[in-house]
């Protein structure tokens, strides 16, 4: 696994499409605090601080960020050994579908840790280059951990996304807009139970994020459902990864319509 997990490592400088999600999430807090700043000050909220600023840059990173950049950058990592022509060779050498899916699906989740932090960081630097008031000790904290928090648990809602669109060549970019779509839809689980088992909603609650001022929760969230709409997502990767044990290749993703092109192009 060490070996695999190595070899990823150093794979990822040539991963070009990480630098999307390192834009997007550095992009976040500058959003967040930018749509603040243009709104007609009779609106603006009086009480703006670095607090608010972080938890902010939290749902802007689970509802849209995060799902983009995590689903494109790991589906993208499988699909690279299809479309450059590399699975063969690694195929060749006692390695598993399985093993090797399952480790860049690791690398994926380290990635999403990295990216927190990363993200942590970006949005401290925005909140005092802004002059924001309240950054206290215990407000950094809280804030870092939980955007840190927050990004691992959604890696872990993404992985099933992940896994399919990686799996069939050339959709990984279909897969990160789909992902946008399901983060979004969070807005529309305002019921507890609902918000508490929706995946992407379970996320930040297990990352401890009050939903009630941005999903409009109308009750309080169920750490227990939440455990069990993340559980299904991690059950589901380990499901697709089991039935990836005897898979050779990648599917291509019009490999129906070409062989009926083919059907049709053949002589009488």
């Amino acid at each position: 696994m060490w070996n695999l997990l190595r070899a990823e490592l150093l794979k990822l400088r040539r991963c070009q499409i990480l630098l999307v999600g390192l834009v997007a999430l550095g992009l976040c807090p500058l959003v967040q605090y930018g749509s603040q700043m243009i709104i007609e000050a009779e609106y603006r909220d009086p009480d703006y601080d670095i607090q608010t600023l972080f938890a902010n840059v939290i749902w802007g990173n689970t509802q849209i960020f995060l799902p983009i950049s995590l689903v494109m950058t790991g589906a993208w990592l499988m699909d690279r050994e299809s479309s450059h022509d590399t699975l063969k060779n690694i195929m060749a050498v006692p390695v598993s579908m399985p093993g090797l899916l399952g480790t860049k699906l690791l690398l994926t989740g380290m990635l999403a840790v990295l990216l927190g932090i990363y993200s942590a960081g970006v949005t401290l630097v925005t909140g005092l280059a802004a002059g924001l008031p309240g950054l206290t000790a215990e407000v950094l904290f809280h804030g870092s951990t939980q955007i840190v928090a927050a990004a691992f648990t959604t890696s872990l809602v993404c992985m099933p996304l992940i896994l399919i669109f990686g799996q069939i060549r050339g959709a990984y970019l279909g897969g990160s807009i789909l992902a946008f779509f399901l983060g979004y839809s969070m807005l529309f689980f305002k019921g507890g139970v609902l918000s508490s088992l929706y995946p992407f909603s379970a996320a930040l609650v297990l990352a401890g994020f009050d939903l009630s001022g941005y999903a409009g929760m109308t009750a309080a969230p169920d750490m227990g459902l939440a455990a069990a709409g993340v559980g299904v997502m991690v059950l589901w990767t380990g499901l697709l990864l089991l039935r990836s044990h005897k898979k050779k290749e990648m599917r291509p993703r019009r490999q129906a319509s070409a062989r009926g092109k083919a059907r049709r192009a053949a002589p009488l």
